[in-house]
This record gives C-alpha cells, sequence and structure tokens, in this order.
C-alpha cells in the first residue's frame, strides 16, 4: 500500500515538472482587463492639421469689351489709375479711398473749386494726365515710375473696336492690364458691378445701383405723365457764343429726354467730344422754350447779354439756366454718373408742378452718397444761382 502511494506522488512530481518546463518556453504576456469607459465609448481619431487657405495673387475678369484680363486680386491691388473723366467718376463714386492718383490735364487732380465738392482725402491726389477731352494726354513714364497695377478705361458710350484696340496697345506699352467699361446710361449697373469685383466691393456696388436706379425710376415716372405735344422744348447751348448743341439722338442729351424735355436741336450728332455747330437763324427758328447752357463756357452770359437772343422765348420770359458745374457738369461734360443728379434738376425745372423738390437738399444728400462730401448748403446755393427758378 506504501508502495502504491509513493509511487502515486512520483507520478504527480513528474506531471508538475512536465507542466512547469512548459510553461518556461513560453513568453510572458499581460493582460489588462478593459475599464468600463473604454469599453463602451470609441477613442477620438487624432487631430488633422488645419488647412492653411492660400489666397490668389491673381484673377481673371472679362471686362465690357468683352475681353478677358488678368488683373491682381482684390486684396494685392493698391494702385488703380482711371485714364480719364468718365473713369474716375466710376471709381470715385464707389471707392473715394483706393484713389491714389486721379487724371486731369492739369497739374493737380481737383481745382480749388471742385474741391468744395469732393471727399477732402483726394484733394491733394497726383495726376498722371488724362485721355479726356480733345487734347488730353497719359503720362506713360509717370504711371510705369508709379508702379500702377491696373488702368481703368471708359468712354461716353458703348465699347467699340477702336476702344479695343486702343486699350491692348495701352496694355502693351505699358505691360499693365486696362480694364474697359461702357459709357452707356444703361450700362452703369454692370460697370459698377465690375469695378466692385476688381476692387472686393461688391455689396457698395450695388448700394450705388440702387441709390441710382431709384432716381431714374422715379424721375422717369413724372417725364411719363407728360403727353408728347406738351413737353418743353429744349435747347442745349454749348460753347462761349452758345451755339454749339447736342442734339436729341446725342448720349450726351440723355439727362433731358429722360427728364421729358423735347431737345429741339435738329442737327446731326457728332461722336467724341459733340458740340455740334449751329447757327442763329436755327436758334431762332426753333425758338426753344428753355435754354440751358453749359456750365463750363461763357455762354450764359452771352445770351443774358445779346441782343440777338432777346427774341426768343425762353431768353423773353426767364428760362435760361446755368447747368451746375461742380465736381463736374449735371448732365454733360463728362458724361458719365454726375447725370443722375441732372435728372432731380431738370424734371424740377421743366415740371416743377408734378415734381416740387427742393433742388438744394436733395443735390446735399446726392454729394454725401455718391461723391461722399459734406458740402455746405451756402456752397450749393451759390452754385445753383443761376440754375433755378429765380423768384
Amino acid at each position: 500500500m506504501r508502495k502504491n502511494r509513493k509511487a502515486v506522488a512520483l507520478m504527480f512530481i513528474s506531471a508538475l515538472s512536465l507542466m512547469l518546463s512548459a510553461c518556461a518556453r513560453q513568453p510572458a504576456q499581460t493582460i489588462e482587463a478593459p475599464s468600463a469607459t473604454s469599453a463602451q465609448t470609441p477613442q477620438p481619431a487624432a487631430a488633422a492639421a488645419p488647412r492653411v487657405l492660400e489666397i490668389p495673387d491673381t484673377v481673371e475678369l472679362v471686362d465690357m469689351g468683352g475681353r478677358a484680363v488678368t488683373v491682381p486680386a482684390p486684396d494685392k491691388l493698391e494702385r488703380i489709375y482711371p485714364d480719364g473723366a468718365t473713369s474716375l467718376m466710376l471709381f470715385y463714386t464707389l471707392a473715394p479711398d483706393k484713389l491714389t492718383a486721379a487724371p486731369s490735364s492739369g497739374g493737380s487732380a481737383f481745382s480749388d473749386e471742385q474741391k468744395k465738392f469732393v471727399a477732402p482725402e483726394v484733394h491733394d491726389l497726383p495726376s498722371y494726365g488724362t485721355r479726356s477731352g480733345q487734347n488730353g494726354v497719359l503720362s506713360l513714364e509717370e504711371i510705369k515710375r508709379a508702379d500702377v497695377q491696373v488702368i481703368l478705361s471708359m468712354g461716353v458710350a458703348s465699347v467699340n473696336e477702336n476702344d479695343i484696340s486702343q486699350a491692348d496697345e495701352l496694355q502693351e506699352q505699358l505691360d499693365i492690364p486696362v480694364l474697359l467699361f461702357s459709357g452707356e446710361m444703361e450700362d452703369y449697373a454692370e460697370a459698377y458691378r465690375l469695378l466692385g469685383k476688381l476692387i472686393g466691393r461688391e455689396d457698395d456696388a450695388e448700394r450705388i445701383i440702387a441709390y441710382t436706379a431709384d432716381i431714374v425710376k422715379t424721375v422717369e415716372a413724372v417725364a411719363a405723365k407728360v403727353p408728347a405735344d406738351r413737353r418743353i422744348t429744349l435747347y442745349y447751348a454749348q460753347g462761349d457764343d452758345g451755339l454749339a448743341t447736342e442734339p436729341a439722338n446725342s448720349n450726351r442729351s440723355w439727362v433731358f429726354n429722360t427728364a421729358g424735355a423735347l431737345n429741339i436741336a435738329t442737327v446731326e450728332a457728332l461722336g467724341g467730344f459733340g458740340q455740334s455747330a449751329v447757327s442763329m437763324e436755327q436758334v431762332l427758328g426753333w425758338n426753344p422754350q428753355i435754354i440751358i447752357t453749359q456750365g463750363t463756357s461763357n455762354a450764359y452770359d452771352t445770351i443774358m447779354s445779346d441782343p440777338n437772343w432777346a427774341t426768343i422765348d425762353a431768353v423773353r420770359n426767364g428760362r435760361v439756366y446755368k447747368m451746375p458745374a461742380q465736381p463736374y457738369s449735371w448732365a454733360d461734360r463728362p458724361p458719365s454718373v454726375n447725370r443722375f443728379i441732372g435728372l432731380h434738376w431738370m424734371a424740377n425745372l421743366l415740371y416743377p408742378e408734378l415734381y416740387d423738390i427742393d433742388i438744394v437738399s436733395v443735390a446735399l444728400d446726392y454729394y454725401k452718397v455718391m461723391y461722399h462730401a459734406n458740402v455746405s448748403r451756402q456752397d450749393m446755393e451759390a452754385m445753383l444761382a443761376d440754375a433755378t427758378v429765380k423768384g
């Protein structure tokens, strides 16, 4: 019996030794029991590195001549030069703070008289010449020296093949992009939108578009109330002798036509600078009810003092008016965005019973919105002294 117990003990010791030997041959493993949290909630992935947005240095715009032009991106664009009075007025009304120079035929961009009617920050801007007027010239050397990045070019009508050819030539000469804008009044909304996109001021452009569209709508509604056979006949006297004019089919007659006048001059419309020559006999035969004189000429003084004009209805009835001319004339010279205030003025002059407004107050508001200028009432009244009904 003891032999059996001894044999069993030896067998047990032998088996135990085999088991311990097998365990020694296996690598050690550590197994941790999962916590309640880690068992139920997935662990978040590692956070991705933040994306760096690259702002392009240039963008491509299609101008109003259908030309694809590569220009600096809005945040890279600091030096823009309008090549003449029409493009200056477009640019200035939208963003006077971005003007670094302004076109002029003289040494200063704005005269002392003009400075009363524009924002102070543009008073002393340099000028690199202008393409406006009959003798306007751009200074290409000064434009290059100033490192201008974009040139704005705008005529007095829609863009034509000659405009495109000149823009291409100027762009090649200077190696500076040139953007073309239409000068037709019905195209101004598109012009403002293109300029707004160029400089990153789309919202401001839409505000100006809405403001000016409301003026046109208001004045057109007044004109629509006047039957064609009761419209006031008008002659636009230009030049110091008053014997140059614009007929109804000239785009320089837009303010008169839109406000409901019957432009009585039957002459050929001239392109470019305009000013179709007429004779004293023609004006006497037309016998207009109202005469509007060019504000930058001596036509008003000539007509009011020359006996040759004295028998015309407009002169006899005291209906000769001098067009306001600061900072630019209200209907022409240049025919640009300044024409919108001209609509208020003309509708009130022609049909005061239908459009009874305080033109001084209306003009002061317009100058705040469009010209960014706080003009004194005294200065506005002085400019309108010969432009409104007296008494």
